[in-house]
């Protein structure tokens, strides 16, 4: 790769960002990158101050794995929302911009929902027009078209149903996690059958990010999910498969479900763009069996 990269990790405390820290401290990559986490207390996003520290600090990339993802609460808390997911990265577009400093920034599947795609089908390409739902995924897709239109040297990487590390601090684990807690605690478990999704390790997406930033691959919109797609209740099915419990699980319908935000009965993202530069992360199954066998639960 030439020259020692400076990478600024913003986010470093969370699913991804852990991941990415690891990632980057793997052999492969300790000797040519320069990573540095950008996080509270030293570092606020949403501080004018912070971002200005960027200009003349020398990064070469910064990664942007922070964001409001509450996607219920959002409903109500709005403005912490757009903070976060739309304002604070159009700011750190611009700085980036004033610095010389390439961006990735990483966003959702919450930005589409179904129409023709929900009819047929059909993942979406990162060409497919938005259509946010939620308060949560138009603050995303906000957040995207800032970024992007402050600054052309911009990754926008959107992924879907993120887990792994210690889970998501907003929601207080995810969903991995939650479905074998509430099996060890003996609850009935009740599933959304009928929203289809790609459910994304945190590993796999910062190997699939550490090759898109360090391979010189083109700007722009990058869909990047374990591949495949699955239903909720298919994928809490095969948690419990392979940890080898057997709790009360039901499916339901995502009508009965209701949550607070809106969801699109088909969620998945499209990994062509990503296959064709030759990013190809693994299949969800195999991805789920990865991570439940570092969490220790796998069945022998």
């Amino acid at each position: 790769m030439g020259k020692s990269l400076k990478i600024g990790l913003i986010g470093s405390r969370g699913q991804l960002g852990s991941e990415l820290l690891r990632r980057f401290s793997a052999p492969d990559f300790a000797r040519s990158i320069a990573l540095c986490s950008l996080d509270r207390p030293g570092f606020d996003i949403t501080s004018e101050a912070s971002l200005g520290s960027l200009i003349g600090a020398g990064f070469d990339t910064i990664i942007n794995a922070s964001a409001y993802n509450a996607v219920d609460k959002a409903e109500t808390e709005i403005e912490a929302c757009f903070r976060l997911n739309a304002f604070a990265p159009h700011a750190l577009a611009k700085a980036c911009r004033d610095s010389g400093t390439a961006l990735l920034h990483v966003s959702t599947d919450y930005v589409m929902s179904g129409g023709i795609n929900e009819e047929e089908q059909i993942p979406y390409s990162e060409d497919s027009p938005v259509r946010p739902l939620s308060v949560y995924g138009i603050s995303k897709a906000a957040g995207e078209r800032l970024a992007a239109s402050a600054w052309e040297r911009t990754w926008i990487v959107r992924t879907c149903g993120l887990y792994g590390a210690g889970g998501s601090g907003q929601k207080g684990g995810n969903f991995v996690t939650t479905m074998l807690r509430l099996a060890r605690e003996g609850r009935p478990i009740r599933v959304v059958s009928d929203q289809r999704v790609g459910p994304t390790s945190a590993r796999d997406l910062a190997h699939g990010i550490a090759t898109l930033v360090t391979a010189a691959h083109p700007f722009g919109i990058w869909h990047l999910t374990n591949d495949g797609n699955v239903s909720w209740f298919e994928f809490a099915r095969e948690i419990f498969a392979l940890s080898g419990q057997s709790p009360d699980l039901t499916p339901v319908p995502l009508s009965e479900y209701r949550p607070a935000a809106p969801r699109s009965p088909f969620s998945v993202l499209s990994n062509g763009r990503a296959h064709r530069a030759g990013i190809v992360l693994p299949g969800w199954n195999e991805a789920l069996e990865s991570y439940l066998g570092t969490l220790g639960v796998i069945r022998s």
